[in-house]
């Protein structure tokens, strides 16, 4: 490795630790909470160290955040591929959507500040840099729709599911409803199994279980 190299390499891993630290205090304080001073004491550098590689803090945030939004695109695409044409994969993508949530809910609780506060869904002000954090927070969020519009497309195509609404309107109907039950999940994890008598995952299971039945034509 020549010194140009190093140079790239050693920006590159100062960056990601950057990120790193400013995950660790975002899941820790939320974006209000969160402070550049905070973000630039837990990576060990000062704020002058932090805007050589963000612009600010809702930069920072986004990059954190995109984090997220991809890991959550790839359990879903994971689910579908292993799903195949034949069902649908609407069960396989609740499944990892449950599985994800479970794992990772600080990521979560980041993405529907991001939802609420960045991302344009229709109209508004889109972001004009393509190599934005923002831009890429944009365009993954995008495709993660897609992919749960697309399955719900098949399975009406199949005559599996009602379609007296539209892909896209069942889609977001679908979204609010498991990211609400997420939410809920998550908050009364502790000793959810002795308070409600079943586990959260067979509560989930009778929850798709339900909205199976639900969309039936």
């Amino acid at each position: 490795m020549d010194s140009s190299d190093r140079k790239v390499w050693e920006q590159e891993q100062r960056r990601i630790r950057i990120v790193d630290m400013a995950e660790a205090v975002f899941f820790k304080y939320g974006y209000d909470g969160a402070t550049l001073p905070a973000i630039a004491e837990a990576a060990g550098y000062n704020k002058r160290t932090l805007y050589l590689y963000f612009k600010d803090k809702e930069d920072l945030f986004l990059a954190v955040v995109l984090r997220g939004l991809e890991g959550l695109r790839a359990a879903l695409k994971d689910a579908l591929d292993k799903a195949g044409a034949i069902g649908g994969g609407l069960r396989e993508l609740a499944g990892a959507f449950f599985t994800f949530s479970v794992d990772h809910p600080l990521y979560l609780d980041l993405i529907m500040i991001y939802e609420s506060r960045y991302f344009v869904y229709h109209g508004g002000t889109a972001c004009t840099d393509p190599d934005s954090h923002r831009e890429s927070c944009q365009q993954v969020s995008e495709t993660i729709a897609s992919l749960v519009t697309a399955a719900i497309a098949v399975g009406m195509d199949a005559g599996r599911v009602r379609n007296d609404l539209t892909p896209q309107q069942l889609m977001l109907i679908l979204w609010g409803q498991i990211v609400g039950v997420m939410k809920i999940l998550h908050m009364r994890r502790e000793h959810f199994d002795a308070a409600f008598g079943i586990s959260r995952e067979g509560l989930f299971d009778r929850f798709v279980e339900m909205i199976e039945r639900g969309l039936r034509p």
